[in-house]
Order: C-alpha cells, then structure tokens, then sequence
C-alpha cells in the first residue's frame, strides 16, 4: 500500500473506486483507513475515494509531541492533495475528522466543492474535555478494558449495543491495537478546538449529518454548526449514535451521495 513523503512525515493513503469525481474521507480519532469498509462498496461505485490516515493513527507517523494540532492535520491533507495532484474534492469528515475538515476548509476552501460534517463538534467544551479526559483515566487505572467499556455507551445506540455483542468482542480487540500514547495526543489537539468565530467564513455548501442518539456529539453542536455556517444543512439518522460508519453505514452512503450530486 502507498505511503507519500510529506515534509518530515510518512502518510499512508489509499485510492479507490470507479467515479470520475474524487471523494476525500477524513478519519474519526481511533480509525484508520480500513474502518471505512461498510461503507466502500457504496461509495466506490459513484467516485474515486481518497483515504489516509493522519498523524499519530493506522500506517502513518506517530512523531513524539504534546500534541498533533487540527491545522497541522488539515495542512498535512492539502499537501497530499498537492502530491496526487488533486484540485478540487468532495470532502466528508465524521467526528475527529469533521473538526480536522472544518479547520481545512477555513484554511483551503478553495479546494473544497462541497463540505460533509458527520459527527462532529463545533467546539469541544468542557463536557467533551472531561469525557476524553475520562478515557485517558480509565486506560491509565484499567488498561483496554475499562478504557473500552467506559467508551462504547458514548458511541452506539442502546438498541445497536443490545444486538452485536459479537461484534462488539471483535471491535475491542482492535481497540486494543490502538496506539493509545498517539491517540492522547490527538484529543489534546481536540481540546483547542473552537471553530465558532470564524465558522461564517465558510462559504460553501455544507450538509450537518448526526445519529439522532449522539450523546458524544450532541444535537445542539450541529446546530451550532448550522447556524454559523451560511446555507448549511442538517440531517438526523435515525435509531443511530456516534458511530456512523458501523451503526449507520447505509444510510450515511446515501446521504453522500445525495449531496454531492450536482
């Protein structure tokens, strides 16, 4: 699989699927490229799909820092648009991503044709702060364990969390591959989030998408990005929470698809 050379760091990406239009997917915080498979084959079909993993996640570096800062990020998806030769993109982000998509489009808005936020936060206040910061607690007291069950009823619906115990086994071993010292340094980057100043300046068109039951990014954060950005949209998944990509992976395609028509 490829990795590109971007300053001093080695970012791993993938390209796929069959569309003459690119669609660029940026990661939530514990995800890497793969995460993103129920949702592939959908996508696939209708463009050609850009993936990568940010600092400190899957196959890409994890430099020693305090912090992996979300316009380091952002700076580090425009200079691998620069290296596929990459104009223009369809740009979706869910949940760290979405926040790492705002500061890209606030910095790179001209390469942006249109903008999806999945998940996401306008700001991270002190409610979010402590929730991360309870996670970072619970790995430190508890190791995997406690770290994930502290985790999981922030991110599933409670009828998802009753039905896939299966699933829920497997998606913990591969919680437990997580580098987790890489990962404290992207919530710290989280923390200075505050994108609610200058969200205005955002001129383009842009689709809101949240879990009707997403206790970890909750409905008025999307609505605060709604009402700042001018024009915006804002769709509610049913019986979904956090994780769109596994819990909603459906219903998620088609709203992409749908927006990005012409």
């Amino acid at each position: 699989m490829p990795h590109l050379a971007l300053g001093s760091h080695s970012v791993f990406y993938e390209i796929s699927g069959h569309g003459q239009q690119d669609l660029l997917l940026f990661n939530g915080i514990t995800m890497s490229t793969p995460a993103w498979g129920l949702m592939m084959p959908a996508l696939e079909s209708q463009y050609r799909v850009i993936r990568f993993d940010f600092l400190g996640q899957g196959q890409t570096d994890k430099p020693v820092a305090e912090k992996y800062t979300l316009t380091e990020q952002a700076d580090l998806a425009a200079a691998l648009l620069d290296a596929l030769q990459l104009s223009q993109v369809f740009l979706v982000g869910l949940s760290y991503g979405g926040m790492v998509a705002q500061h890209f489009a606030h910095r790179h808005g001209q390469r942006v044709r249109k903008l999806l936020l999945a998940s996401t936060l306008a700001w991270s206040d002190e409610a979010n702060n402590r929730i991360s910061q309870s996670w970072i607690e619970c790995n430190q007291a508890g190791g995997l364990d406690l770290r994930y069950n502290a985790s999981i009823p922030w991110l599933f619906s409670s009828r998802f969390l009753t039905a896939n115990a299966a699933m829920l086994e497997d998606m913990k071993t591969l919680a437990g591959m997580v580098d987790w010292d890489a990962v404290i340094r992207l919530i710290n980057g989280v923390k200075e989030h505050d994108a609610r100043n200058w969200l205005p300046q955002l001129q383009l068109p842009c689709h809101i998408l949240l879990g009707e039951e997403d206790r970890l990014t909750p409905l008025y954060q999307a609505e605060i990005l709604q009402q700042r950005i001018p024009h915006a949209t804002l769709e509610q998944i049913p019986h979904a929470a956090h994780v769109l990509h596994i819990e909603a992976a459906e219903a998620f395609s088609r709203s992409i698809i749908r927006f990005c028509q012409p």
